[in-house]
């Protein structure tokens, strides 16, 4: 297949090698001959998605390597992880704080900063207490620009999703901190009771 879904060409081969220049699915089978008749094989395919920026990230905190979304480029490669955390969408964090930084890799006007974060109470998965963001033009002296508390009850059982999202004052910043909350040990009424909760995160987006 060569052409988008607006109808323009997407797909180059060079070299044996295949470049594509948007998000794209692609779709190959195999062909061979059997009694002199073409005979295909069945269909495979797979979506490429084109990272929206050029933006870089350090988590400070480590994630659980059976929660890892794809490493740490997975917070911000512009792919939403749905309800469905056990896709493999979710970056999950046990028994510590969430805490990474976005390096812009130029000062930009910021206006607005979210990170998504999801509770599935039943599966030790609980929202943050508390997420805060941070600017800074150095990467050392950072400046707290918005903390939001968390709201969703720990004992809805709702796999749920919430965009802890929030406008701050236009500002210019190179790097952006974020930083989220861990509940902490479960309490008496969850089936886990004394167990570390996690965090699980997906995409961090700056505007």
């Amino acid at each position: 297949l060569n052409k988008s879904s607006n109808g323009g060409p997407f797909l180059q081969f060079r070299d044996d090698k295949i470049f594509i220049n948007q998000t794209s699915t692609i779709e190959a089978y195999f062909m061979q001959i059997i009694d002199g008749k073409p005979v295909q094989s069945n269909i495979i395919s797979a979506t490429f998605f084109k990272k929206p920026n050029n933006y870089t990230i350090e988590t400070k905190s480590k994630y659980n390597p059976q929660y890892h979304a794809g490493g740490e480029e997975g917070l911000i490669d512009g792919i939403f992880g749905s309800e469905n955390w056990r896709k493999g969408d979710w970056q999950g964090f046990q028994s510590q704080d969430f805490e990474a930084v976005i390096d812009l890799h130029e000062t930009k006007k910021v206006t607005s900063v979210s990170a998504r974060f999801l509770q599935d109470s039943r599966a030790w998965i609980l929202m943050p207490t508390k997420v805060e963001f941070y600017t800074s033009d150095d990467n050392v002296n950072f400046k707290l620009v918005k903390t939001i508390d968390n709201k969703l009850d720990a004992r809805n059982t709702e796999v749920q999703v919430i965009d802890f999202e929030t406008q701050i004052p236009v500002t210019n910043a190179k790097y952006i901190k974020v930083k989220a909350y861990n509940f902490g040990k479960l309490p008496d009424w969850h089936q886990g009771a004394g167990g570390d909760a996690f965090i699980f995160i997906d995409e961090i987006s700056v505007n």
